[in-house]
């Protein structure tokens, strides 16, 4: 003689459990995956941005390209790069004219870096325009 069971009520659990907890797996993967791509991105804006004011908020040129490459890398000291990050930083400036703190002028930084998790070069480009009366 077969037992029927007629309390089924733990089976739902037994189903979610087999069933959509793997299901699940792969959705938080991803979206850990993704959280940390755009941090990545938002630490190489922030870098771009400050690293931009900074060179124009300088007296010359060449005091700018400094103070802008030391406010990166603090900047990227603080928002938590390793040491083998910031040995990766590329940074280009491209200006519109010469020197770059001449009247009218645009300055445009492009700072880059790998990062060491994903293995990924993650870039970001920030511009200022300098003021027709310098």
């Amino acid at each position: 003689m077969i037992a029927k069971f007629k309390d089924e009520s733990g089976s739902a659990i037994v189903e979610f459990v087999a069933l959509a907890i793997p299901l699940f797996i792969p959705v938080f993967i991803y979206l850990n995956s993704f959280a940390s791509v755009s941090g990545n991105e938002a630490i190489v804006r922030v870098m771009a941005r400050e690293g931009v004011r900074a060179y124009a908020a300088s007296e010359t040129d060449h005091s700018g390209r400094i103070v802008s490459q030391q406010a990166i890398v603090l900047i990227a000291r603080n928002m938590g790069l390793t040491s083998s990050e910031i040995n990766t930083l590329d940074i280009n400036y491209e200006c519109s004219r010469l020197p770059c703190l001449s009247a009218n002028s645009r300055i445009r930084l492009t700072v880059s870096y790998s990062d060491s998790r994903s293995h990924r070069t993650i870039e970001a480009s920030a511009q200022e325009n300098i003021s027709p009366w310098k």
